[in-house]
């Protein structure tokens, strides 16, 4: 009976395992900071809505746009508001059903809702 070994050899180009012993940021997070006109980024910007009526839109375009018109002046004021703001509250309401990550469809259709009259930035 012969007897077989084994040896393990490191792979090239293979990242080993290493466990981290210190945290890898030390910052705290205290508070969201609040949206600004000059911010970066498309969750920040501030929309203002036009008051048009959505008419024969996407599904989730005509969500984003009956959330503002339908939205109560505690929930989400419509002549400044983020992102982050309507589409929190469209997928609070159930208007806005997604697989995805909310904020991307908001995103995806930032461009064409302030190109066809419903939002401007403020």
């Amino acid at each position: 009976m012969q007897m077989q070994t084994s040896t393990s050899v490191p792979v090239k180009g293979k990242a080993t395992k290493k466990v981290a012993t210190k945290p890898l940021s030390k910052a705290k997070v205290t508070a969201i900071p609040k949206p600004v006109k000059s911010g970066k980024g498309s969750a920040r910007t501030l929309y203002k809505f036009t008051g048009k009526k959505p008419e024969g839109k996407t599904p989730q375009m005509n969500a984003l746009i009956t959330t503002v018109l339908e939205a109560k002046k505690d929930e989400l004021s419509s002549t400044s508001f983020t992102a982050q703001d309507l589409v929190s509250l469209a997928v609070k309401k159930g208007t806005l059903t997604t697989g995805q990550d909310p904020l991307r469809i908001f995103r995806f259709y930032a461009k064409r809702l302030v190109e066809e009259g419903y939002f401007e930035k403020a």
